[in-house]
């Protein structure tokens, strides 16, 4: 079989792994998280870089968030979502191989609507993750 080139990637794909690997490798200790969906551990480290009140149900912000997750081409194996007790949620970026957290949204039920916010676990959060943040947050 002839040796042909692979192709060259898409920006959007290497900005997809950059994230991934700078969830991977700057995650903080102390979390947990498996593959697949099971479970993973939110981290909070300091203050939130988002805290925006949103007339959205919290289901809806958190379907957003995720179809957004979808949308940048970041595997299922590396988001873990869970239901809060009230009617919340929580998304969390993870390594599953390391097992560490590097970013968790919070979405909590608050009247009609919901309070979000976006925690960083030593990974930089990018500009399109903010974006993303405040945009399913409506």
């Amino acid at each position: 079989m002839p040796n042909r080139p692979l192709p060259a990637p898409s920006r959007r794909r290497l900005v997809g792994v950059a994230i991934l690997l700078l969830a991977s490798g700057c995650a903080g200790p102390g979390a947990t998280g498996a593959a697949r969906g099971d479970r993973a551990d939110p981290v909070r480290a300091g203050r939130p870089l988002i805290d925006v009140s949103s007339p959205r149900a919290p289901q809806s912000v958190s379907d957003c968030v995720v179809a957004g997750v979808r949308a940048m081409k970041i595997p299922d194996d590396y988001v873990a979502v869970r239901a809060l007790p009230g009617g919340g949620g929580m998304v969390m970026l993870k390594n599953p191989a390391t097992r560490r957290t590097g970013l968790t949204v919070d979405i909590a039920s608050r009247g009609a609507g919901s309070q979000v916010r976006l925690y960083e676990n030593g990974m930089v959060v990018s500009g399109q993750w903010r974006s993303l943040v405040k945009r399913c947050a409506g």
